[in-house]
């Protein structure tokens, strides 16, 4: 299997032969960041949700920064086009359209993302990972803003 491949298949936006190519690649690395966040995307164009959640909260611990510095031209993050693709479907607005968003906004707008799963949220109130992911993104913000004043 080949990174490169995968890379390829990506910037195609054919996301299942993407994750034909990059799932092997991160198998043989597990700590490649690149792959990972290539892979959260193609795991919510896939419809394989739970992967995208696991694999996007991996990410988040490890380096919530490596998602947001993601470059829509350097690293053909297509994640302003996916979120309005996805708000133009007219899905059913439930938990999961909004969980799916707030996983994408992550790439493009921190605030965004955090508001989104906040909608997530308010369809069920006991979800422990989106708590979670809540509270992790707004502790973040809010050390950012302290470097920035300081």
């Amino acid at each position: 299997m080949s990174e490169m491949l995968g890379n390829q298949y990506f910037m195609a936006r054919k996301y299942t032969d993407a994750l034909a190519e990059l799932e092997p690649c991160l198998a043989e690395d597990p700590q490649n960041k690149s792959i990972k966040r290539k892979l959260v995307i193609c795991y919510t164009q896939t419809g394989k949700n739970q992967k995208a959640m696991d694999l996007f909260i991996e990410l988040v611990d490890e380096d919530i920064e490596f998602i947001l510095t993601a470059d829509p031209i350097k690293d053909d993050c297509p994640c302003n086009e996916l979120v309005e693709n996805l708000e133009k479907q007219n899905l059913p607005e439930n938990g999961e359209f909004y969980t799916l968003s707030g996983i994408l906004w992550l790439y493009c707008d921190l605030q965004s993302s955090i508001d989104v799963f906040e909608k997530a949220l308010t369809f069920d109130l006991e979800n422990k990972t989106l708590q979670y992911l809540i509270k992790k993104l707004n502790f973040y913000k809010d050390q950012k803003s302290l470097k920035l004043s300081s």
